[in-house]
């Protein structure tokens, strides 16, 4: 019904925004907006957005994005896979991460989505795989273009794999939460504890 919202931000909640499109405000369900790059209140803001009609109910799902709307749309189309679960993946994982977790089959990667379990995981690679862009290598070099070279080039040790599935637990994009443990100094020997409260400093400045 709305393809977007081109207005100014009303107010934020932890998993709503209202934006005022001349005098009317419209919830905008999103997932945990403290993980959005969001304006102050009262600044001009544009939301992608798709309308879902359940019932009584009448929701906007919103994102930042065209893409990140558009592979909304194709999460949605498979079997068991909800439009709450489908933004929560975005969220978490990021458009980048979900397409190549799709094209390498890595049913642990999607399985990070809170509420989304390794069958339906297993279900969504099988379906979309045939229907998005799954050469691997230009997935990797399109992403890079945005992601420090450090992060790019620095393996990470298993004390900070544990601290970016913390990050992405708290409800941070795996992408940003990899970016921000990379950017630690000193991280050597360091447990995953000690690095979770400078990896959030990190991950609020990107």
């Amino acid at each position: 019904m709305y393809a977007y919202l081109n207005g100014k931000l009303a107010d934020i909640e932890p998993d709503n925004l209202v934006i005022d499109v001349n005098g009317v405000g419209y919830n905008v369900h999103v997932y945990n907006s403290d993980t959005l790059s969001l304006p102050v209140i009262g600044s001009d803001i544009k939301f992608y957005t798709y309308t879902c009609v359940a019932e009584d109910k009448f929701i906007l799902y919103g994102f930042t994005t065209k893409e990140e709307l558009d592979l909304f749309k194709l999460l949605i189309s498979v079997n068991g896979v909800g439009p709450k679960s489908a933004q929560a993946m975005l969220s978490v994982l990021g458009v980048s991460d979900i397409r190549i977790a799709i094209a390498t089959e890595d049913i642990k990667t999607i399985s990070k989505t809170p509420g989304l379990g390794a069958k339906t995981a297993g279900r969504l690679i099988n379906d979309l795989k045939d229907k998005m862009v799954t050469d691997v290598s230009a997935l990797t070099k399109s992403s890079s273009k945005t992601e420090p070279a450090a992060a790019l080039s620095k393996k990470l040790s298993p004390a900070e794999e544990e601290c970016v599935d913390a990050l992405v637990s708290l409800g941070y994009q795996r992408s940003n939460a990899v970016k921000a443990v990379s950017m630690l100094e000193g991280s050597e020997g360091m447990s995953a504890d000690e690095m979770i409260g400078p990896a959030l400093k990190n991950i609020m400045r990107l």
